[in-house]
């Protein structure tokens, strides 16, 4: 887990972005809090989440992907902020 983790897991939750109709697209998730990540960036360490288990896919939206926080990432979320 690194910094740019910590806050894809926290502005999906704080989003609400939590199953597979409340989600976020990359553009969507790059665009909350500036800081500075291209979407390519963002979608690689969605790739590696998603991978692992801490997000899942939600319904298209047009043609993006969309994205949310699985009861696992918010569980490991938890674990790494104390």
């Amino acid at each position: 887990m690194n910094r740019l983790g910590f806050m894809i897991l926290s502005i999906l939750r704080s989003n609400g972005a939590t199953n597979q109709v409340q989600s976020m697209t990359v553009r969507e998730i790059a665009s909350v809090e500036e800081f500075d990540m291209k979407e390519n960036t963002v979608f690689k360490k969605l790739k590696g989440f998603e991978q692992s288990g801490f997000i899942g896919r939600g319904f298209k939206e047009g043609r993006a992907d969309t994205f949310f926080i699985t009861p696992e990432g918010c569980e490991y979320l938890e674990r790494v902020k104390k």
